[in-house]
């Protein structure tokens, strides 16, 4: 390990980087082109245009999940497409590495170094993690506190991933809501020909859209929203066992063998 690094702690790896997430702009991309394509090369594109069909489902959907949820956690919402869109990395092998300088620091300086980088990181999680060994809190409470905070931004995102998974569930509802529409229309207007092939669009068409919102939308960001929750977690878990170490002041070889536990086979620093 390169203990010579230079660990820029104003944005450590708990993720204060953002960039626009590639794999999820272009599997977005790659799954509504082929779709589209297919639908193209069929050569009746314009009859998969349908507003009524679509207001039925986006607003059946939207509504019955206003209904459900909480003004609340609906606003969750927003900040969960945002993490979805953009990335906020999270390395946990970084975090050992910056863990194990600083179990280097607190040999030669002591505890105090803490109390430094405390003050330079934008990590509310581990700033907190810092002052509370600073201030010679009892490791049991340490973990303890933290652990809560952990269970409490949990309980936050997990509403966000709820009202995703939930509107995933409903969209194809609202589809087959839709179809039993158009199913009505087309058997009122059996003395009407004209009649009979819009409302059997309508009926097929609805269905569509509900599959289209709930596969391609909302249940791949409910997704996504669990994969990033899991990735911070390991990235928490990892500072705390760490930075309760730090308290210890225990060896920094000892130190990082503890850390490496928690990282998936393969990705070892």
């Amino acid at each position: 390990m390169n203990f010579s690094k230079n660990i820029d702690w104003s944005t450590a790896s708990y993720g204060e980087e953002y960039e626009v997430d590639r794999g999820v702009v272009g599997g977005a991309l790659l799954a509504f082109t082929l779709i589209g394509l297919g639908v193209f090369f069929g050569g009746a594109i314009l009859n998969f245009i349908n507003l009524p069909c679509f207001l039925i489902v986006i607003g059946g959907t939207v509504g019955a999940t206003l209904v459900h949820f909480s003004t609340n956690d609906i606003q969750k919402c927003i900040f969960g497409v945002r993490r979805v869109l953009f990335i906020k990395e999270y390395h946990p092998a970084e975090r050992i590495e910056q863990i194990v300088q600083l179990a280097n620091a607190i040999r030669q300086e002591g505890l105090l170094v803490l109390e430094r980088h405390a003050k330079t990181t934008e990590d509310p999680f581990l700033r907190l993690a810092f002052e509370l060994t600073v201030d010679g809190q009892a490791h049991d409470d340490v973990r303890r506190i933290l652990e809560t905070e952990i269970r409490t931004a949990n309980d936050r995102a997990n509403r966000a991933i709820q009202v995703f998974e939930t509107m995933g569930n409903y969209a194809p509802a609202m589809g087959l809501i839709g179809t039993l529409i158009g199913l009505i229309q087309m058997l009122g207007s059996l003395d009407n020909p004209a009649l009979v092939g819009p409302a059997m669009a309508t009926a097929l068409i609805t269905t569509f859209y509900g599959a289209i919102l709930a596969n391609l939308v909302f249940l791949p960001i409910s997704g996504k929203l669990k994969n990033k929750q899991e990735e911070e977690n390991l990235v928490k878990a990892v500072t705390i066992e760490g930075v309760l170490s730090l308290g210890k002041q225990e060896n920094p070889i000892v130190v990082e063998q503890k850390l490496q536990g928690f990282l998936p086979i393969g990705n070892d620093i």
